[in-house]
């Protein structure tokens, strides 16, 4: 039997439980803008000391914050029931997500075969983080708009409180590929499983007659023919580095995947052959350009970073 959202719990990420911890986080990222400055500078006169050219920061791409938080277990929560937990979250997200215009896209991972039980994963999604930083310092007003009457929302923030360990932790933030992004075409009644994995872009240098011009042809073909049309990954991102993590490198330059799938079974299954004989139907083309492209994703090396439980009733799309 597929486990619920509930079996395992689920929660909020912007409420007056870590909001102050959250604020200041985007702050001390404030305080670095003249290293940002000189970050963008880097890029944009295409610096490159490891032969990878992919890291510039495009405009036009999203920001993904991804952030860690700690629900407790039930047996600590005094008064605590997992129907009430379901109904304060639900309340919670529903309300709240309504009001953060600039909040692009949430989505709520839970433990499945990753992590600690207890442990909870917000993929955030952000034009840019300004948006971030002004949804956040914003969250006191829309809870004030949630719930107007303030017995009513201390009411709320209280009994939602008590279900949350008082700490979390900034995973990440990343710049979203937006050209290799696929959303979900609807709204899933029943809650879907997410894998994230680690890959890593050849340095150009390591790539045989490789340059940045294929290497972007080639990953987008890939993308467009076999992703885009795999009627089993409900959604995709690829999250590149932005301020997260270390990049470049002999290792190569990281590529977070992100897929949604409906079931385990399809989560499992790997078999893209038949998408991919007929995006290429001559097999010597279909060779070579499996060729290119695993010397482009340094030949397969990867880490798989989680499976989880996606709560999609407390999605943002």
């Amino acid at each position: 039997k597929q486990k619920t959202a509930y079996d395992v719990g689920t929660g909020d990420w912007s409420s007056d439980v870590c909001s102050s911890d959250l604020i200041t986080g985007l702050n001390t990222l404030k305080k670095k803008g003249k290293k940002m400055q000189f970050k963008t500078l880097l890029v944009l006169t295409g610096i490159s000391l490891t032969g990878i050219v992919q890291a510039q920061y495009n405009s036009e791409n999203h920001v993904v914050t991804l952030s860690k938080y700690h629900l407790k277990p039930l047996s600590e929560v005094e008064g605590g029931s997992a129907e009430e937990r379901k109904e304060v979250l639900e309340e919670n997200a529903k309300k709240m997500n309504a009001l953060k215009t600039k909040l692009v896209s949430s989505t709520v991972l839970g433990h499945f075969w990753t992590g600690k039980t207890g442990e909870v994963l917000v993929v955030n999604e952000w034009a840019s983080l300004d948006d971030a930083d002004a949804t956040i310092l914003s969250n006191s007003d829309l809870r004030d708009k949630a719930w107007r009457k303030e017995e009513d929302r201390k009411k709320h923030v209280e009994k939602f409180g008590k279900y949350w360990v008082g700490k979390h932790t900034d995973v990440g933030i990343y710049e979203l590929d937006m050209k290799k992004l696929k959303r979900p075409s609807r709204q899933y009644k029943d809650d879907t499983f997410v894998s994230m994995t680690k890959y890593y872009l050849a340095p150009l240098s390591n790539v045989e007659e490789g340059s940045a011009e294929e290497r972007k042809e080639i990953l987008q073909t890939w993308f467009d023919n076999v992703i885009k049309k795999n009627e089993k990954v409900l959604s995709h991102m690829e999250l590149g580095h932005y301020w997260s993590g270390s990049a470049g490198g002999p290792d190569g330059w990281p590529v977070i995947m992100v897929n949604e799938y409906a079931t385990m079974e399809d989560a499992l299954d790997e078999d893209v052959s038949d998408l991919v004989e007929t995006a290429w139907p001559n097999e010597e083309e279909r060779k070579a350009f499996r060729k290119k492209f695993r010397a482009y994703w340094s030949n397969g090396k990867h880490e798989d970073l989680g499976l989880h439980n996606n709560w999609v009733d407390l999605r943002k799309n």
